[in-house]
């Protein structure tokens, strides 16, 4: 595998995540004041972990060669 190829799979995982950051946005709107803390600490989760996955996808993208 080389890492661009390794790069491309974070960013597919950066973009499932963002579907399901999308999905907790909708969940949000129609939540129950008692659900709503939680979806919160979840999304804030997720988005933590996409913005990871982008910048590991940035990082081994940079490089060259094979892992």
């Amino acid at each position: 595998m080389t890492y661009e190829e390794w790069s491309e799979e974070y960013y597919e995982s950066a973009a499932r995540l963002a579907e399901r950051i999308e999905q907790l946005r909708a969940e949000m709107k129609t939540a129950s004041a008692d659900m709503l803390g939680e979806l919160g600490k979840r999304l804030e989760m997720f988005r933590i972990m996409r913005y990871e996955c982008l910048d590991t996808a940035r990082t081994l993208g940079r490089r060259k060669g094979e892992c």
